[in-house]
C-alpha cells in the first residue's frame, strides 16, 4: 500500500516537473517573440530617426531660389538720411544677406530679422515719421514674426521659407519706395519750378535782345 501510494506521489510530482517544465519553456518562448518584436521595432524607429534626420540636413542645406523681385534704388537725399539710421543699416545688411542663402542660414538668422524689424519701429528718424513709413515697417515685422514661425517648426517646408523670405524682401523694398517719397516734390512744387526755369529763361533772352538793340 505504501509502495502504491509512493508511485502515486511520484507520479503526480513528475507531471508537476512537466507542466512546469513546458511552463517554463513556453515563457522562454514568449519571452523571445517579445524581445524580438520589441527589438525590431527599436530598429525601426531608429531607422525612421536616422532618415528624418538625413532628410532635414539635406533640407537646410539647400539653397533658396529668389529671382523676379525688382530691387529699389534710395535716391541720394533717402539715401544720406538712412545713413544717420544704424538700425536700417543693419536691417539691410540682414537682406541683402539673404541672396542665395541656404535655409540653414535663413533659419539662423531668422530671429535677428525679426528683432532688427522691431527696432527700427522705434527708432524712425523725424523725417520718415509718417505713416506710410511707419505701415511698411509693420508689414515688415509681421512678415518677419511669420517666417521665425515658419522656420521653428520641426518639419518645415522649404518652399513656405522660401516664400515668406521673398515677402519679407518684397516688403523692405516697398519701404524704401516710402523712404525715397519723402524726398519727392509735390505736383505743386515741380509746376512752380517749371515757372521758375521758364522765367529765368524770358529773363537771359530779353537781356540778349537789349544788348542788340
Amino acid at each position: 500500500m505504501d509502495t502504491l501510494k509512493n508511485y502515486v506521489s511520484f507520479g503526480r510530482f513528475k507531471f508537476l516537473m512537466i507542466n512546469f517544465k513546458n511552463l517554463i519553456f513556453n515563457s522562454l518562448f514568449v519571452s523571445s517573440i517579445f524581445l524580438a518584436i520589441s527589438c525590431n521595432s527599436d530598429q525601426k524607429e531608429e531607422k525612421a530617426l536616422q532618415n528624418f534626420q538625413e532628410k532635414k540636413a539635406a533640407q537646410l542645406k539647400e539653397n533658396i531660389s529668389i529671382s523676379n523681385i525688382k530691387s529699389v534704388s534710395l535716391s541720394a537725399e533717402a539715401k544720406d538720411s538712412v545713413s544717420q539710421w544704424p538700425e536700417y543699416l543693419t536691417f539691410e545688411n540682414e537682406i541683402a544677406g539673404l541672396q542665395n542663402s541656404s535655409i540653414q542660414e535663413i533659419v539662423n538668422t531668422s530671429n535677428n530679422l525679426k528683432e532688427t524689424s522691431a527696432a527700427l519701429i522705434s527708432t524712425i528718424p523725424p523725417i520718415f515719421k509718417e505713416i506710410p513709413i511707419q505701415t511698411r515697417i509693420n508689414v515688415m515685422y509681421t512678415k518677419a514674426s511669420v517666417l521665425v514661425q515658419e522656420s521653428s517648426k520641426t518639419n518645415f517646408d522649404n518652399k513656405v521659407i522660401t516664400q515668406k523670405t521673398k515677402e519679407l524682401i518684397i516688403a523692405f523694398q516697398d519701404l524704401k519706395i516710402q523712404l525715397n517719397e519723402v524726398f519727392l516734390k509735390t505736383l505743386e512744387e515741380f509746376e512752380e519750378e517749371i515757372e521758375k526755369r521758364i522765367q529765368e529763361q524770358d529773363s537771359i533772352q530779353q537781356i540778349k535782345k537789349d544788348s542788340v538793340s
